[in-house]
């Protein structure tokens, strides 16, 4: 028995919410979680550059995610990429 879905390419997923996290916990779960990808760790307060990395690398600069520096905190960055993450991938 086949299926379309059975065809279907998935993309990445990013199980971890980054409401109620601290910057150090969002940014090493999703260094872990995406161990291939060239993504550094920095203090909060330069979150801009890692978020700025992030979105410059293939995997994940097709989502539509606003540049961070459109984002009051890092945490309504995170939570908008996890959102397109996640929701691209199912």
């Amino acid at each position: 028995m086949s299926s379309s879905a059975g065809n279907r390419q998935l993309g990445p997923v990013f199980p971890v919410n980054p409401e109620g996290m601290d910057w150090h916990d969002w940014n090493g779960n999703f260094i872990i979680w995406f161990g291939q990808e060239p993504i550094g760790h920095v203090e909060e307060a330069d979150w801009l550059m890692v978020a700025n990395q992030i979105m410059g690398l293939p995997t994940f600069s097709s989502f539509p995610v606003n540049a961070p520096e459109a984002y009051g905190t890092w945490q309504e960055w995170a939570k908008d990429l996890t959102l397109a993450i996640n929701g691209f991938s199912h």
